[in-house]
């Protein structure tokens, strides 16, 4: 969730116009964003301390709320906003919860600027591919698998202040969880705001539709254009309509059969990615891959540790690429694997 967003969402529950579907987003966004969470108890703690009920001179009380959030300007930003105080007396206890709420929209803006300045990111990277899949390991650990004819633009120093992706095409995400430095994915006019999770977008340059499934974990997706959110929850899909006109509902959600959901990400299957491990390990993985035996012909070459990853290459690719790592030698005799100590 954006900050925008947030402090929208908070300033329904002030004016208790908060419906129920946007208190869940709220809560979500406090219980897993620490800075949020912060935030929230900062504002609630604000309002404790104002009266809860009105006084024979209501403009009094909002001149006090004023005086709070002049004090802060004066403090932090003094000269970047201009503001007019109300001039009409208003008593009644609605008006005077709606114009509270206005206000604290802007004190949360004020808190947010000190606690959640992030600078947006100017510089991206650049992955496409064309007739071949690939892989790539973020640096912050988060996994992404591209299909064919995709482009993924990811911001430079990923992970150290910042995580922001743009798609184009089709793409498979395994995120580390940072609580810290949340992870927004950008495809068309739409956001999707990533916890520490695993799902799929497809985003094609020429279909009207963007998908995004989710397998685990929990992500927010929002409309730019018309200021809609909805939580993703495991095996539920969401479709957005690019075509439908912009006051329509383009986000449309569905449940999907687990199976379903498998087979729409099977693309991804064979790729085999190993980091540190013993060969008598990987080999097990290597068999499922390409549908061959392995016989390690040498107790030490066992416990020998390899990292790479296998994405097209055939079995003579891929185990001409173990060797390159460690001396060895192989053969290949149709469906049967034999490697051992070089002599």
């Amino acid at each position: 969730m954006n900050r925008q967003k947030f402090i929208k969402l908070f300033s329904q529950k002030i004016s208790g116009k908060i419906n129920a579907e946007n208190q869940d987003l709220l809560n979500v966004a406090i219980s897993e964003n620490e800075h949020y969470k912060a935030l929230a108890d900062d504002l609630e703690n604000y309002l404790r301390k104002q009266p809860t009920t009105v006084s024979p001179d209501g403009q009094q009380q909002l001149n006090q709320i004023w005086a709070t959030v002049g004090a802060n300007e004066n403090e932090q930003f003094k000269g970047k906003y201009s503001y007019s105080k109300p001039n009409k007396i208003v008593r009644s206890a609605i008006w005077i919860r709606s114009a509270a709420a206005i206000i604290i929209i802007f004190f949360a803006g004020l808190l947010l600027y000190q606690r959640l300045n992030r600078q947006q990111p100017t510089e991206f990277e650049q992955l496409t591919t064309q007739e071949v899949k690939t892989f790539k390991m973020l640096d912050d650990g988060t996994k992404v698998w591209l299909n064919k004819h995709s482009t993924l633009r990811y911001n430079k120093g990923f992970g150290a202040s910042a995580r922001e992706i743009i798609i184009e095409g089709e793409a498979y995400f395994d995120v580390v969880k940072n609580n810290q430095v949340p992870l927004y994915v950008h495809a068309g006019n739409i956001d999707i705001e990533v916890k520490g999770t695993a799902f799929n977008v497809k985003a094609e340059k020429n279909s009207k539709d963007i998908e995004v499934a989710l397998l685990r974990g929990l992500i927010e997706i929002s409309d730019r254009l018309n200021n809609n959110s909805l939580l993703l929850r495991p095996n539920q899909k969401i479709i957005y309509n690019t075509q439908l006109k912009d006051k329509e509902n383009k986000l449309q959600m569905k449940l999907v059969n687990p199976a379903v959901l498998l087979a729409e990400t099977r693309w991804i299957a064979d790729t085999l990615v190993f980091r540190k491990e013993k060969l008598k390990d990987l080999v097990l993985k290597i068999e499922k891959k390409y549908d061959v035996k392995i016989d390690i012909q040498s107790e030490a070459l066992k416990e020998k540790r390899f990292s790479g990853i296998f994405i097209n290459e055939t079995i003579e690719q891929a185990i001409a690429s173990l060797k390159l790592s460690y001396p060895l030698n192989y053969t290949i005799n149709k469906r049967l694997v034999v490697i051992k100590e070089r002599e």
